[in-house]
């Protein structure tokens, strides 16, 4: 059975363009070296809290 995790990255609206609170890519060398293996990143720039959504996976 497969167990899954989501980690919420929250984004600023910026004039320069859009900007991230965490580098995700240190979230995601961070959950790799727990054993989950990153699957997607799910984009909710529109959302009232916009954020993007790290989608991870490993075996039970």
């Amino acid at each position: 059975m497969r167990k899954y995790t989501f980690v919420s990255v929250p984004i600023s609206r910026r004039r320069e363009g859009l900007s991230q609170a965490e580098d995700y890519q240190e979230i995601i060398r961070t959950h790799a070296a727990d054993g989950w293996k990153f699957v997607q990143a799910i984009s909710f720039e529109q959302h009232v809290d916009p954020r993007i959504d790290l989608v991870f996976t490993r075996k039970d």
